[in-house]
């Protein structure tokens, strides 16, 4: 191991702190996850809808790509001397009528040493967790200092069908439904925003198994098509938060009095959209830029052809680590995404 062997297997609670382990993800044979119309319709690029069908697979080139991306990826950070732990490979999503296994932040929240699994809002993820961590989980279960937290059986209730949507979202509040991807870790506060996949039973949800003097705030943002906070702000290090100026304002953060004193930089460019060679942004927007992995408050990892971004961020005194990931950006997130922070120093 990387780290030291007194290191519970999970202690993590920022998002800038030396990283130590991590769980990078597998794509598989990745589909588009199906959903509810008014889902899609609400969260998904206009120009794709028509895409987001059960059993309608990614483009076999561009899921082999993802893959390799993946494992440059990892590779990456096990050069950096971190502990890196992988998912099953080889699923076939499309024979589990699931998504993928390459996005575990969505479903799997690290906060001081407990681990919490996300009561997904889509039915086509609902095993997703069990399917591609389950012996992950097992693994770092072993330890006796840290507590896993499974998704219980009774959030599996529908979230669309099964009472009235809580406006302006599409999702009710007849069960605890989130995507961890909707929340930001600051020390003993975490920064969190509702959406169409995360309603205030899910944050209750979060609340009620958070330890001891941890607590949830939510930021008030502009985003009628909100799924994930995280291509919306991005922490660089302790201070220094980069944001989507379209998304959240200065004020609204900081009304948080965790970010009252940072260093808060709006994102100034219009990011550009993948070119005429490149996969299409499927499921996600340019604004995927924001969505990077910090090393440790000085090393960022960045898309390795995005030079106006990388530019920026090291303008802003960081470090900019290059990892091809457009065919990961084209299956539906980024270096945020695809990763769990466990152990961060």
């Amino acid at each position: 191991m990387s780290y030291s062997a007194n290191t519970p297997s999970i202690q993590a609670d920022n998002e800038w702190s030396p990283l130590k382990a991590v769980i990078v993800g597998r794509a598989g044979r990745a589909c588009f996850p199906a959903g509810a119309p008014a889902m899609i319709e609400a969260t998904m690029p206009s120009e794709h809808v028509h895409r987001f069908k059960p059993r309608s697979i990614f483009p076999d080139d561009i899921i082999a790509k993802a893959e390799a991306e993946l494992d440059f990826f990892a590779a990456i950070l096990k050069a950096e001397g971190i502990q890196v732990y992988r998912p099953k490979a080889g699923i076939d999503w499309l024979a589990e009528e699931g998504y993928t296994g390459a996005m575990p932040r969505d479903g799997l929240m690290s906060v001081g040493n407990v681990l919490i699994e996300a009561c997904f809002a889509w039915d086509c993820r609902s095993r997703e967790i069990e399917l591609a961590y389950g012996e992950v989980l097992e693994e770092l279960g072993k330890d006796d200092r840290v507590t896993i937290v499974r998704r219980p059986a009774e959030s599996f209730a529908n979230t669309l069908l099964d009472g009235e949507p809580s406006a302006p979202w599409i999702i009710n509040e007849s069960r605890p439904a989130f995507d961890v991807a909707d929340f930001m870790r600051f020390g003993k506060v975490i920064i969190g925003q509702y959406s169409h996949v995360t309603n205030k039973a899910g944050v209750n949800y979060i609340q009620s198994h958070l330890p001891q003097g941890y607590r949830i705030e939510m930021l008030e943002v502009n985003d009628p098509n909100a799924m994930h906070i995280d291509a919306t702000i991005l922490p660089l290090r302790e201070g220094l938060m980069v944001y989507h100026p379209k998304k959240v304002t200065e004020a609204a953060l900081r009304a948080h009095k965790v970010l009252a004193d940072w260093n808060l930089v709006a994102y100034p460019f219009i990011p550009q959209g993948p070119g005429p060679e490149d996969p299409p942004l499927y499921m996600t927007s340019p604004w995927l830029s924001l969505n990077a992995l910090v090393l440790d408050g000085e090393r960022v990892v960045v898309e390795a052809s995005d030079e106006q971004t990388a530019a920026f961020y090291e303008e802003l005194g960081m470090q900019c680590i290059r990892c091809p990931f457009k065919h990961v950006n084209s299956i539906g997130g980024s270096f945020h995404c695809a990763t769990v922070d466990l152990v961060r120093s």
